[in-house]
């Protein structure tokens, strides 16, 4: 019998990594709804101006709601993802680091659009949201790579979230030329990456149905 040469795990389970980053999705996704500024009684003093003031903010609720189910969808992926670990290795940590400062970063943008859609500026706003969706893919598809060597088996699934970041990849980054051309389409094609994340899960999901 060989002796086990592979470096010790960082941790004995991944249930604190797991813990720790369902914490910094749920700081991320609620620091979304502060970017909805309410409007004052100065500047909608009767329910005429207030409605008007309420209807003219729907840049900030299509950006809430897009970084929202992104955030969410991510959040799933990267659940599933973990569920799969069997050893917490550095590289494993380091990199699922990286991954949530980006999912911490996506508030800004998404305030970003917030402002400037409905100006010139907004082209520039939508670009930087596309480049940061892209970052995201990125490095949920390190995620995915780091996964394979900490886990055992799985190969399926680990194979999905790759197919699913290349798509963010690639979608993101062409969306970033896109946004100069029209802005709201490069946003619904960015809202089209995480809605397509949601939908191969039920394609291994079939997959491992048994057979009678």
């Amino acid at each position: 019998m060989t002796a086990d040469t592979s470096p010790p795990p960082l941790f004995k389970t991944a249930g604190r990594l797991e813990a720790f980053s369902d914490g910094v999705f749920a700081i991320a996704i609620t620091l979304l709804i502060l970017e909805i500024r309410v409007p004052s009684v100065e500047d909608a003093s009767t329910p005429a101006l207030l409605w008007h003031a309420l209807l003219s903010r729907w840049p900030s609720y299509f950006a809430f709601l897009l970084s929202f189910g992104t955030i969410f969808v991510a959040w799933i992926g990267h659940h599933l993802m973990l569920q799969q670990v069997k050893v917490v290795t550095l590289s494993l940590v380091w990199t699922n680091a990286l991954f949530l400062l980006f999912v911490t970063f996506l508030p800004f943008p998404t305030a970003l659009v917030a402002e400037h859609l409905t100006h010139p500026s907004g082209s520039v706003a939508v670009a930087v949201y596309a480049a940061s969706n892209a970052m995201n893919s990125l490095l949920y598809l390190r995620l995915s790579q780091a996964t394979r060597f900490a886990a055992q088996g799985a190969e399926q699934e680990i194979r999905f979230a790759a197919l699913n970041a290349w798509g963010g990849i690639v979608v993101c980054t062409g969306c970033i030329g896109l946004a100069f051309v029209t802005p709201i389409g490069a946003l619904l094609l960015v809202a089209a990456v995480w809605v397509w994340w949601s939908l191969p899960r039920k394609t291994i999901q079939a997959d491992r149905a048994p057979t009678p």
